[in-house]
């Protein structure tokens, strides 16, 4: 069975566009296919080998924050590196051969050397991708600890391939260069009798490599959508928390597209939705599906600037404040009565609605009644919602209110 199977001919090539680059991506073609089912196994054994904890990002960066207001008065050292191009970089059959194989029951090897030696690299896109490259750089934060944990070292922390490492204590800086690239040979490099060998290299020599220590204050570095800054004065280290300067130029641009794309009289309720940090919507069952969080908008981690009120940058706070007037401006439209007045309590206000945990909750039992939804489409929609349930009417308010994110 795993003899007759070709991965290669199942996967489609294909270019994804993001904001910042042109990604290389790759699918199953055929998702009932033979080949993506195996795919979907090899996944399925490889899940227990991640460490789950890694993909939480708000966790993480609340940890980092923490630990560096923890060091108010001390000394620190941070560094920032990632991959260049880490995914398609790994050599499968590496991978596999040192750092799963012993792990896995002896069943799956032949699945394993068919699926790894057709494909060779971790090619981004695939069921098993992230679960690789979590696995290798796992590996990567052992051996990090290992080098540097006589150096003071105190937290490795990492998301897939991007890195920070924390240091209680001033370390140099050539030196902590080099124990990276050692670290890497080790993990990476370490054998070389495969045919298909690994590629990674770090940025250790560019902007997107961060070092600093408590000598080169102020300073900032931004990390998984956030920008942290740090500061020094008399009452030791300070630190402000802002949502990095691309995400919010970003974000900015989606609200302008939503002002643009739904501006008229009767659709001011679709801009207060955006303006909403959450909405908690319950789902039709009928097919089984289950309760289900849909966001309206793109401030997922909010969550920490929340916990941390003090420490939000002037920069956030404006945006957060005026992002939905500003976007208005941008497209030329005359800023309605009802956001020019600029009420620090009005729900077209990001800042005010984080604050007072407002949100479109569809749920009967803990948000909108039916009735209140009722009047609300039969207001601002021309759907037939005559007769209809409440998991039936909450679908139909997705279907006209909810702003896309593309």
């Amino acid at each position: 069975m795993v003899i007759d199977m070709n991965f290669l001919k199942q996967i489609a090539f294909f270019r994804k566009k993001t904001p910042t680059k042109v990604r290389k991506l790759v699918s199953f073609k055929d998702k009932t296919s033979t080949e993506y089912k195996a795919a979907l196994t090899i996944k399925k054994v490889l899940d227990p080998l991640v460490d789950t904890s890694t993909r939480d990002l708000n966790q993480m960066v609340e940890t980092l924050f923490k630990k560096l207001m923890a060091n108010r008065m001390g000394f620190f050292t941070i560094v920032k590196f990632d991959m260049k191009n880490y995914f398609p970089s790994i050599s499968l059959r590496y991978a596999y051969e040192y750092y799963i194989k012993d792990k896995i029951d002896k069943k799956y090897w032949p699945l394993f050397e068919k699926y790894c030696d057709e494909i060779k690299y971790n090619l981004q896109g695939l069921p098993t991708s992230s679960n690789f490259a979590d696995i290798m750089s796992k590996a990567l934060k052992d051996e990090l600890i290992d080098f540097f944990h006589v150096d003071g070292l105190t937290n490795c922390f990492y998301y897939v391939d991007d890195f920070v490492l924390l240091f209680k204590k001033r370390v140099n800086e050539i030196y902590i260069k080099f124990g990276i690239l050692e670290c890497i040979k080790k993990v990476f490099y370490k054998y070389n009798t495969l045919p298909y060998q690994n590629k990674v290299k770090a940025h250790i020599d560019d902007e997107k490599y961060v070092f600093l220590d408590d000598t080169k204050l102020p300073a900032n570095f931004t990390w998984l959508g956030y920008k942290i800054g740090i500061t020094y004065g008399w009452q030791g280290i300070g630190i402000t928390l802002d949502i990095s300067d691309f995400k919010r130029n970003w974000y900015q641009k989606v609200i302008s597209k939503a002002v643009k794309d739904n501006y008229q009289d009767e659709d001011k309720m679709r801009i207060m939705l955006y303006a909403s940090t959450r909405s908690l919507v319950t789902k039709i069952r009928k097919a089984g599906m289950p309760s289900k969080n849909i966001s309206l908008s793109p401030y997922k981690f909010y969550k920490n600037l929340k916990k941390y009120p003090e420490l939000i940058g002037e920069d956030t706070r404006r945006f957060m404040k005026d992002s939905v007037k500003n976007a208005f401006v941008q497209q030329n439209i005359s800023v309605p009565y009802y956001i020019k007045d600029n009420n620090p309590n009005s729900g077209y206000s990001i800042w005010h609605n984080f604050f007072s945990n407002k949100a479109v909750v569809l749920n009967k039992k803990i948000g909108w009644s039916y009735q209140k939804l009722y009047d609300l489409l039969k207001k601002y929609t021309n759907e037939d919602i005559h007769s209809k349930s409440y998991d039936e009417l909450a679908n139909i308010f997705i279907k006209n209110f909810v702003i896309s994110m593309k």
